[in-house]
């Protein structure tokens, strides 16, 4: 009878260790926690005579003519193309608040 109890307690114990393990993170930590990410504020600017059309990663843009500007608050690493795929600025810590002139 005893035998029985002690594996039973013993079953039951192996079958929710792993459940519980992930439940629970000790000491309040948590590996499986989200990165977060750095928001860049910038401004583009077309400085050319004719309208430019950029990608803000898969998002068409255009810029107007002669001095038009498109205020961006991207997350840090995302990746601004030309028309023809040619990679124009990658947003980083380092250029928030400026200007980027295209032309």
């Amino acid at each position: 009878m005893i035998r029985r109890i002690v594996s039973a307690t013993v079953l039951a114990a192996c079958t929710f260790a792993p459940i519980a393990s992930h439940a629970f993170p000790l000491f309040g930590k948590s590996d499986t926690a989200q990165a977060k990410v750095k928001m860049v504020k910038l401004t583009l600017k077309n400085k050319s005579a004719a309208a430019m059309d950029i990608m803000i990663e898969d998002k068409p843009v255009t810029l107007a003519a002669n001095g038009g500007e498109y205020q961006l608050n991207a997350p840090e690493g995302t990746k601004i193309y030309g028309t023809d795929k040619s990679l124009k600025v990658t947003v980083t810590r380092d250029i928030a608040g400026t200007v980027c002139s295209f032309r």
